[in-house]
């Protein structure tokens, strides 16, 4: 199971973006409850707050509600909801229907006040009958959900189209959420622009935010990423959370605005104080990977756990990675692993739905149980994961978990295959190859295998290497007919193209000796340099330069590759060849006592030209001191093998024959 740390590539991460955009996790808007947070009408707005408070205090009941939301927002003075209520209530009981409204939101969000949507809606209703913007919003916003009163959506849509149509610019963004979302009414993203627009000509944040969203995706407009970072720094500036997420986003990625992490781990800091998930997690990655900030895993890791713990599935999955790898300061816990990797996976996170597989099919910190290895990695191959379909594959065709079924085996990988997976592709060209679920076809799995191997799966050459290769020895078995071998060697070849060693060397093999072919020597050294890693084909290469075949003789270049083998292998034949050139000073300075010491092993391995070379030297003491007793020794045992030049010497010495 791999747990190699890898930061979320950009594919993911924008559609990790564009996820958390839409989901209720990153806002809780029209969509979830009533819209009666964010600032107020636009009336008053340039008044100083001394200003404000001298015309509330002379009895102007407009202002006393504007000084009222004020207290209630806490915009440009500290937030008192006991103030508030004070100044709404002087205001409503002029009758005044902004007073009104604002009276009945401090009722309804129970602020200073017990809360009473049955009383807050009646106040609604005064202010709405006196066609005051906020009050028809929020009486439109309670009758969307019947709080306080019946639901009535075809009126409340008609108040806020009124109080839209009038200018009030919370009815024209409550209306182009509705229209995004389709909610109550259609959706329709142009529709949702045009509202989404009015707003935040007015300036509202909020639906400068949502709009943003539209013009980067491109929902009812042309995709415009440079405008959409201009609109969410706006949002983002007026402190709302949403929008310091997605201005990181664009400033983490390099989207719509050159690439500035720094910067994005600032907006994502003041989104994460805001309690948007997503921005713990990439603080989570910035903290890891050093984007943005001096690396600090311990730091990652903490952002990880505050993501995790308010449900982010990405951050759930990463503590997992951290806990199986060991990244944490108590060292590995697959325990914990395990219960944060089955949390992400309950949240549908294909990749902690696929390592639990892995976990219960291997017994990787659990007791083994391949049916729910089964399970987990069919759950994540219903998602849409692809690398899901093609371990549920692996399990159907070796009955893991599962009955044997090579059909069903062949469908997985048929489909990874489609999603464009490289391992699938090469799991399908395996079965193509081999005739695995379907009837063999060689051409169609060559095809597969290859573009899998373009695809980033390098493994599939190696399946076509090994086809290819055991294509040729079974042809070379019956190398008696001459059509088998010249078979063989046409798929050695192409074995040996595509990198396969020990192929090459075979090729090697019968260009030299002539199987299957003419002989070729040229052809026979090009094969052995390519299988020049094996120890057979270096042996090769240096016999081939020593004796001069296909090429001037060059005993210089033959030692050096019976150097090479004999530190890969220690065989006889190769130290006998090592000891002889030392011996006689082929291709290498002579070196009587190390020629010696090569031969002697070879001997002992019992190489006969080995003992009849070891035998000469102590006959004549070259290089080792001269013993006739060894020498005899090792002749005998030469000669005893079949070594004709060693029977002659011991004939020509029992004849008194004396030899230089």
């Amino acid at each position: 199971m791999s747990q190699d740390l890898v930061p979320l590539r950009m594919p993911a991460l924008m559609g990790l973006f564009q996820q958390v955009l839409d989901s209720s996790l990153i806002e809780r808007g029209a969509v979830q409850g009533l819209e009666l947070l964010g600032h107020a009408d636009d009336f008053w707005r340039c008044i100083t707050l001394l200003e404000l408070r001298r015309m509330a205090e002379g009895g102007n009941a407009v202002a006393q509600a504007e000084l009222a939301w004020r207290l209630a927002a806490g915009e440009g003075v500290a937030k008192s909801y006991a103030q508030a209520v004070q100044w709404a209530s002087r205001s409503a009981e002029q009758a005044c229907p902004a007073g009104e409204a604002v009276l009945g939101w401090l009722l309804y969000q129970g602020h200073g006040l017990p809360k009473d949507h049955g009383e807050a809606v009646r106040l609604f209703e005064r202010s709405a009958a006196r066609e005051d913007g906020r009050g028809m919003t929020w009486l439109g916003l309670c009758l969307l959900r019947g709080h306080g009163l019946a639901a009535d959506v075809p009126k409340a849509l008609g108040l806020l189209h009124k109080a839209a149509d009038r200018g009030q610019r919370q009815a024209q963004y409550v209306l182009g959420k509705l229209h995004y979302d389709g909610q109550h009414v259609a959706k329709d993203h142009a529709a949702a622009v045009r509202w989404l627009q009015q707003a935040t000509a007015q300036g509202y944040a909020k639906a400068a935010e949502l709009l943003a969203r539209c013009r980067f995706f491109g929902r009812g407009g042309a995709r415009d990423p440079a405008e959409a970072v201009r609109l969410w720094r706006m949002a983002a500036e007026a402190d709302i959370a949403p929008a310091m997420f997605c201005l990181g986003m664009c400033l983490y990625a390099g989207e719509g605005t050159p690439q500035d992490q720094g910067e994005a781990v600032a907006w994502f800091t003041a989104a994460a104080r805001k309690r948007i998930a997503g921005a713990m997690f990439l603080l989570g990655q910035c903290y890891t990977f050093g984007f943005g900030v001096e690396p600090d895993p311990e730091a990652g890791l903490a952002w990880y756990r505050r993501a995790a713990e308010r449900g982010n599935r990405e951050a759930e999955f990463e503590l997992g990675e951290a806990y199986a790898a060991g990244r944490g300061s108590g060292g590995q816990d697959m325990e914990e692993a395990l219960r944060w990797w089955r949390s992400a996976a309950r949240q549908g996170h294909a990749r902690a739905q696929v390592k639990l597989g892995h976990a219960y099919r291997w017994g990787d910190g659990t007791g083994e149980n391949k049916g729910l290895a089964v399970a987990w990695y069919r759950r994540a191959a219903d998602g849409g994961d692809a690398p899901a379909h093609v371990w549920l594959g692996e399990c159907y065709e070796h009955g893991e978990g599962v009955a044997q079924d090579l059909i069903a085996a062949l469908g997985h990988y048929r489909a990874a295959a489609a999603a464009g997976d490289a391992h699938g592709m090469a799991e399908l060209g395996r079965c193509h190859l081999h005739g695995i679920g379907v009837r063999a076809d060689v051409r169609r799995g060559e095809t597969l295998l290859r573009a899998a191997t373009e695809a980033g799966w390098p493994s599939a050459l190696g399946e076509l290497e090994r086809y290819w290769f055991a294509q040729g020895e079974r042809h070379f078995r019956g190398r008696d007919d001459p059509a088998s071998l010249a078979e063989a060697l046409a798929c050695y070849r192409k074995a040996g193209e595509l990198g396969h060693r020990r192929a090459a060397f075979m090729l090697g093999e019968c260009f030299r000796h002539g199987l299957g072919t003419a002989p070729d020597y040229g052809q026979a050294l090009l094969w052995y340099r390519k299988a020049a890693p094996l120890f057979d084909a270096k042996v090769a290469l240096g016999d081939m330069y020593y004796f001069g075949q296909g090429i001037e003789p060059n005993p210089r270049e033959a030692y050096r590759w019976y150097e090479q083998a004999v530190e890969q292998h220690e065989d006889a034949y190769v130290m006998y060849n090592l000891g002889f050139c030392l011996l006689h000073g082929h291709g290498t300075r002579r070196d009587p006592r190390q020629a010696a010491r090569w031969l002697r092993r070879a001997a002992l391995l019992g190489e006969a030209n080995a003992q009849y070379e070891l035998g000469s030297a102590y006959y004549r003491g070259t290089g080792v001191t001269k013993n006739l007793k060894l020498a005899m020794k090792w002749l005998r045992m030469a000669a005893g093998l079949g070594h004709d030049e060693a029977r002659a010497f011991l004939e020509r010495v029992g004849k008194g024959s004396r030899l230089n």
